[in-house]
This record gives C-alpha cells, sequence and structure tokens, in this order.
C-alpha cells in the first residue's frame, strides 16, 4: 500500500518520504520536513496509525500538515475517534488512484 500510494504522490509531482512504522514516521517527519501531508495507515507495528496522529497532534508545529488515515477499518467509532484526534479525512482500502485524487482536491492539495 505505501508503495501504491507514493506512486500516485509522484504522479502528481509530490516528494514522497516513506517510514515503516510510526515511530520512524515521526523520525521522519522531525527530520525531513515540512510536509504538506501525511498519509498514515492505521495498522503499523510498534506506533499504529491513531498513536501517531495523535503525537502528530500534539505538536503545534505540524499545526498545518494535513492529515489522511488510510485504513480498511470503516466502523463509525474509529473514524469519529481519529477525526476527534485530528485526522483531516480517511482513505477507505481498497482504494484507487481517483479516490485518492479525489481526497486531495478535498483537502486543497491539488486541483
Amino acid at each position: 500500500m505505501r508503495a501504491i500510494l507514493c506512486t500516485y504522490s509522484r504522479n502528481l509531482g509530490f516528494e514522497t518520504v516513506e517510514a515503516e512504522d510510526g515511530c520512524q514516521a515521526l523520525e521522519r517527519l522531525r527530520d525531513s520536513g515540512p510536509f504538506a501531508a501525511l498519509l498514515i495507515d492505521w495498522d503499523m507495528p510498534r506506533m499504529n496509525g491513531f498513536q501517531l496522529l495523535k503525537a502528530v497532534r500534539a505538536d503545534a508545529s505540524y499545526a498545518n500538515v494535513k492529515i489522511l488515515m488510510v485504513t480498511a477499518q470503516n466502523t463509525y467509532e474509529k473514524v469519529a475517534e481519529a477525526i476527534s484526534c485530528g485526522a483531516d479525512d480517511f482513505l477507505m482500502k481498497p482504494l484507487d488512484e481517483q479516490m485518492f485524487v479525489e481526497k486531495l482536491c478535498l483537502l486543497g492539495l491539488v486541483s
């Protein structure tokens, strides 16, 4: 999924930085930023996507970054919980490039 989303992003002209888990994502965010958007998979080892979301939103220096949660977890409770903690939107698996582009348009990242 990570490789697919990076390909979609590069097709739109974005530079990408990948991370294998939430802990590595935080390191990359601090070392390689700033970023316009984060695509966070809910299910990651060491630090899951929800924990990463909360860590990013707890740091005011990342207040303007858009966060898309990428997940197969589509229960109302999970969606509501992530939105209440600062996710800007969701991409539900399985997804395709058109869905990805539409979400980025809604967030004002592409036109």
